[in-house]
């Protein structure tokens, strides 16, 4: 029986040491032991466990460096435009309303115009007028040259027939048929025809200089009547408001009966806006403005659709800074891709990266397995049955990667520490 008592106990005994050693090995008591160190010895660092990780191999890729920033959506110059009346009256008929599709030409409202109406339709008349008295002025004056030219021709034969008369005359005299003094009316006669034709001569000319004279006078006339319709077709024209610009109508200020007094300014109706001329205004920090070149490409997010990244080029840095809350930033203007960009409403809080440079095929690691002493970068290291840490050199960041210069390489297994969670024990209801 004792022997038997004591094989027993020896079982036991056994058991519970294997039970010990189990426990050590998996680690069970660490929490215990850890405990029982830093209330005996003080906080020492824990000793690095398989358990404690899980390792990732290191891979090759492409790393960014970004730049991020935040902005508004803003409009572009010549986006929004205030439409108003050049002509004062009382507002017949409004066509749009807030939120209208409208198209370049698309009339958006009209004003009385009655009186333009009756004064378009004297000035036509006018115009009527003076060109009938600008034909009547060109026919008539070459009617009146034809006469002077004909009565003209007539004193020209009248000349050929009074000098016949004096040659016939002479010789009569000389055969002492006819006295001296007919032969001296005779030539008196000769000698007022060839004056007369002179005369006529003039007259042709002053009557083609009158006929000219007349003609562009009347021209003038004319154009002025033509000027008048036209300064009242304008004016006209100016009663039926359309649209310079395709948008959507953002702003009515004016409702129909109302009279408007176009004065220095014109009076606004209604103000539009076109959605796709959007560019984004981007605060960068002063600390960033030096990675920051023309024709970099960004992509930003907004609020209402965060899903969305929209595409964008940096087209401008403007020099001066922003100051606010004594924070120094500066303006970035980015043109916005046609992509989506209907979505887009300006005043949207615009969140940005811009892409700076790009590292190409390098090794990267998760930020998860980088740690960190002073200035002084480590790595957990897995190699056949050992875990040790490794000083490391790190490059640029991009996400959740982190590239790193030196001291990996390709083949080694990075750990990130597992995180536990610690349950909270609450109070018992009773």
């Amino acid at each position: 029986m004792r022997l038997y008592g004591k094989f027993s106990k020896f079982i036991v005994i056994a058991v519970f040491l294997g039970f010990i050693v189990w426990a050590i090995r998996e680690g069970k008591f660490s929490p215990l032991w850890s405990n029982a160190q830093t209330l005996f010895l003080g906080k020492r660092e824990p000793k690095l466990t398989f358990i404690d990780y899980k390792f990732k191999e290191i891979i090759r890729k492409d790393v960014a460096q970004k730049v991020l920033a935040t902005g508004t959506v803003s409009l572009k110059t010549g986006a929004e435009v205030k439409i108003g009346a050049r002509i004062s009256g009382q507002l017949d008929n409004l066509m749009v309303k807030i939120g209208d599709i409208v198209k370049a030409g698309d009339t958006i409202a009209t004003i009385e115009h009655e009186d333009l109406l009756a004064r378009v339709a004297q000035f036509s008349a006018d115009l009527k007028e003076e060109a009938v008295r600008l034909a009547k002025v060109k026919q008539e004056g070459p009617l009146e040259i034809n006469r002077l030219k004909a009565s003209l021709e007539e004193r020209n034969v009248q000349i050929i027939l009074a000098e016949k008369m004096l040659l016939r005359n002479q010789s009569l005299k000389n055969n002492g048929i006819v006295s001296e003094a007919t032969v001296d009316q005779t030539d008196e006669r000769l000698m007022v025809l060839n004056a007369q034709i002179k005369l006529a001569k003039e007259e042709i000319k002053l009557a083609n200089a009158r006929s000219q004279n007349d003609i562009l006078l009347q021209e003038v006339k004319v154009e002025k009547a033509l000027a008048n319709i036209r300064e009242q077709k304008t004016q006209l024209s100016y009663a039926t408001i359309t649209a310079p610009i395709n948008g959507v109508v953002a702003f009515v200020s004016t409702q129909e009966g109302e009279t408007v007094v176009a004065s220095m300014s014109a009076p606004t109706f209604v103000t539009l806006i076109d959605l796709k001329k959007v560019e984004v205004t981007a605060y960068v920090d002063e600390t960033d403005i030096g990675k920051i070149k023309e024709k970099q490409k960004a992509n930003f997010t907004v609020d209402a659709f965060p899903k969305i990244f929209f595409d964008a080029v940096i087209r401008e840095i403007r020099p001066k800074a922003v100051i606010k809350d004594n924070v120094v930033n500066y303006e970035v203007m980015l043109d916005i891709s046609k992509k989506n960009i209907a979505l887009l409403r300006p005043e949207m809080t615009a969140n940005i990266i811009v892409t700076t440079g790009t590292h190409h095929n390098v090794l990267v690691i998760p930020r998860g397995a980088v740690k960190r002493s002073g200035k002084k970068s480590f790595a957990v290291i897995k190699e056949n049955a050992n875990i040790f840490e490794k000083a490391i050199e790190l490059g640029w960041r991009d996400g959740d990667m982190q590239e790193v210069t030196s001291g990996l390489s390709e083949e080694d297994e990075v750990g990130i520490l597992i995180k536990t969670k610690n349950k909270k024990r609450g109070r018992r209801r009773r």
